[in-house]
């Protein structure tokens, strides 16, 4: 397996730092790992172009939006900001349980706790990639 090991101690303020354009950018360079599992789950790597851009447009937006919008049209794009948002916290924890499903099916052993896929989503994954890495 050729998981890219990354270092928690980047991993983790970038992510915070980006505002989570990195979980996007997480998943798209690693669909050439999880391609190369064989497993019937698979991770929606389409989407996460889609919500590389969308993260990127947003935080431009929420810099700017007092100074190019009226207030209907703050209230209007802010709300497809949230349903958007919605989207990308779903698509985040699908694909975290997509991933460990493919690695666990792979090593066929059970490797990761549900309860901090939940808490720490793509840091604890890492975490754990890490680990198969030293093993």
């Amino acid at each position: 397996m050729i998981f890219k090991k990354s270092n928690l101690f980047f991993l983790i303020p970038i992510s915070i730092l980006t505002f989570g354009v990195y979980y996007a950018y997480w998943f798209i360079s690693r669909k050439k790992s999880f391609s190369q599992l064989t497993s019937k789950n698979f991770i929606p790597h389409g989407w996460w172009k889609f919500f590389l851009v969308f993260t990127i447009v947003s935080l431009i937006y929420d810099l700017i939006k007092d100074s190019f919008f009226t207030g209907y049209g703050i209230s209007i794009l802010d709300s497809y900001d949230i349903i958007l948002s919605f989207y990308f916290v779903g698509c985040l924890y699908y694909s975290v349980f997509r991933a460990r499903e493919m690695i666990e099916e792979h090593f066929d052993e059970k490797i990761f706790k549900p309860w901090l896929l939940v808490i720490f989503n793509v840091w604890y994954l890492q975490f754990k990639i890490n680990r198969l890495k030293e093993n």
